[in-house]
C-alpha cells in the first residue's frame, strides 16, 4: 500500500517536473506559459516528491526531489540575469516617478484608481484597460494635462499614458493581430534631459504565440529611439517566460533589484511579477532605480499596480565626486 501511494504521488511529481524542464528542449508558446511559473511549480513538486519519498525510500523518488530543488535554483537564479547594478550616488534624488498599473477593463472603482493616479506623487502614468477612468479624465487631466489615448490620438480608451509634462513626441502603434492600440510612447523633457517613456501590454501567453509576435513587433517600433528608454506594463508573463527573456536581452532591458509580485492579488506573496518596469542602458546617461514598490491597494483590479522612482546616471562621472 506504501509502495503504491508513493508511486502515486511520485507520477504526479514527475509530470509537474516534464512540464517545467520543457523550456529547456522546445521553444513552443505552450511551455511559455507554464515557464512563469516555475519557482511556484518546482516548489509544489518538491513537496509532493518528498511526500512520496517518506512514504516509500526509492532512489527514483530521490532522484525527483533532487530534479525539483534544481529546477527551483535554477529559476531563483534566472531572476537576477537582467538585474541592474547599484546607484553610484545613493542619495542621489529621482529624475522621475513612474506610476503603471492594469486597472482592468470592468474595475467598478474607476473614482478610486482617479483618486490614487492624482494623489500618487508621479510625474508620468500608464494605465491599461483604462475604461474604468473613462468618467474621471476631466479631474485627472487637471493635474495630468498630457495624454496619449482614451481620444487623445485613439478613439479607444484602452491603453492610456498620462504626464504632467509636455510630450516632446508622442506615438501610438499598434503590435497586436488581437487588440489595437495597445502600445503608447512619449519623450518627455526634464529640463533638458528626454527620456522615452513606453506603455506596452501584451497578449496572455497562452494565446497561440501571439505574445512572441507581439514582442518582435515592439523591438522593431523602439530600436530607433535613441537615449534614455523606460518600458513599464502588463506583461502577463515573468521574466522566467523565454520570450519575455529574449525580448530583454535583444533590447538591453535590466530590472530593478528585486520585481515585486503583482498577481494573483488574492495570494500575491505566492504570486509572481507579471506587470513590470524595465530601464534600457544608453550610455553615457543610463536610467537606475531608485526604488521600485508595489502599490498597497489593487484598486479593485485583478493585478497590483507598480511605482518606480528612477534616478538618471552619467556613467562618464565618478562617486564619490575626485
Amino acid at each position: 500500500m506504501r509502495k503504491t501511494l508513493s508511486t502515486i504521488i511520485a507520477t504526479l511529481a514527475t509530470c509537474l517536473v516534464l512540464v517545467l524542464s520543457a523550456r529547456y528542449v522546445t521553444g513552443h508558446w505552450l511551455f511559455h506559459t507554464f515557464a512563469s511559473f516555475q519557482i511556484q511549480g518546482a516548489a509544489l513538486a518538491f513537496l509532493m516528491a518528498a511526500l512520496g519519498f517518506l512514504i516509500y525510500r526509492n532512489l527514483y523518488g530521490f532522484l525527483l526531489v533532487l530534479a525539483s530543488v534544481g529546477l527551483a535554483v535554477h529559476g531563483y537564479m534566472m531572476l537576477g540575469s537582467f538585474r541592474q547594478p547599484g546607484l553610484l550616488d545613493p542619495d542621489a534624488k529621482p529624475l522621475f516617478r513612474l506610476m503603471s498599473v492594469n486597472i482592468m477593463g470592468d474595475n467598478p472603482h474607476g473614482k478610486d484608481v482617479a483618486d490614487a493616479m492624482i494623489n500618487s506623487g508621479a510625474d508620468v502614468i500608464f494605465i491599461q484597460e483604462s475604461a474604468p477612468i473613462g468618467p474621471e479624465i476631466d479631474r485627472i487631466k487637471q493635474t495630468y494635462p498630457y495624454r496619449l489615448g482614451c481620444g487623445a490620438k485613439t478613439i479607444t480608451c484602452d491603453q492610456s499614458l498620462w504626464s504632467k509634462r509636455p510630450f516632446v513626441m508622442a506615438e501610438l502603434k499598434t503590435a497586436s493581430p488581437i487588440y489595437r492600440d495597445r502600445l503608447l510612447y512619449a519623450s518627455i523633457d526634464f529640463d533638458g534631459r528626454v527620456v522615452t517613456f513606453v506603455n506596452a501590454h501584451f497578449t496572455k501567453p497562452y494565446f497561440d504565440g501571439f505574445l512572441n509576435h507581439e514582442m518582435a513587433r515592439v523591438t522593431q517600433f523602439i530600436k530607433p529611439i535613441a537615449g534614455p528608454l523606460i518600458l513599464a506594463g502588463d506583461f502577463n508573463s515573468s521574466i522566467l517566460s523565454p520570450g519575455v527573456r529574449n525580448f530583454m536581452r535583444v533590447n538591453g532591458f535590466m530590472t530593478a533589484e528585486k520585481e515585486p509580485a503583482t498577481w494573483p492579488v488574492d495570494f500575491v506573496e505566492a504570486g509572481m511579477a507579471i506587470d513590470h518596469v524595465f530601464v534600457r542602458n544608453d550610455m553615457p546617461l543610463t536610467l537606475r532605480f531608485k526604488s521600485l514598490h508595489r502599490l498597497d491597494d489593487a484598486l479593485g483590479s485583478n493585478h497590483f499596480g507598480l511605482i518606480a522612482d528612477v534616478v538618471l546616471e552619467d556613467q562618464t562621472l565618478t562617486y564619490p565626486p575626485q
